[in-house]
């Protein structure tokens, strides 16, 4: 049985990475949270497990992980930049009531890397913008907002 240090650590090796404990910590936080995380949500959640981690060394661990394709960096909310550790090609949805943002599932003849007319495409990102499902459902912005709060503690 494959444990989760060690299969962290042969994907940063596999890709070139030295797997030290901070690397790893980071890799196994983005992978678990579904959630797209800010570079201050991962500090604050895991800031108690490595006490020495820096957001300076977070933000160069997130570039080179990026760089060498172990996370997409997404660009869809406003405010900042938060972290997608599934790297199959998809979609995302961001509401604009709560702020989450949701992965979305559907075909897409414009989804794949590959070429289009000659062109090499290295990365494709489709957005989407609007009100989520739970935001439309709640009878009212304040109770959109008490919903949020207590689904995901990630966005302030």
């Amino acid at each position: 049985m494959v444990t989760e240090k060690k299969e962290r650590r042969r994907i940063l090796v596999d890709k070139g990475i030295k797997p030290t404990y901070q690397r790893m910590a980071i890799l196994g936080s983005i992978v678990a949270d579904a959630g797209h995380p800010t570079i201050r949500a991962l500090h604050e959640r895991l800031i108690r497990a490595v006490p020495t981690l820096s957001k300076t060394t977070l933000y160069s661990t997130l570039e080179l992980f990026a760089r060498k394709g172990l996370v997409t960096p997404l660009f869809i909310d406003p405010s900042e930049a938060r972290f997608d550790g599934f790297l199959t090609p998809h979609h995302h949805f961001y509401c604009t009531s709560c702020g989450r943002i949701l992965d979305i599932e559907l075909a897409c003849p414009n989804s794949r890397r590959g070429a289009i007319h000659g062109h090499r495409i290295d990365e494709v990102h489709g957005y989407f913008k609007g009100v989520c499902a739970d935001c439309l459902s709640a009878p009212s912005p304040r109770l959109r907002q008490h919903q949020h709060k207590k689904r995901s503690p990630l966005h302030a």
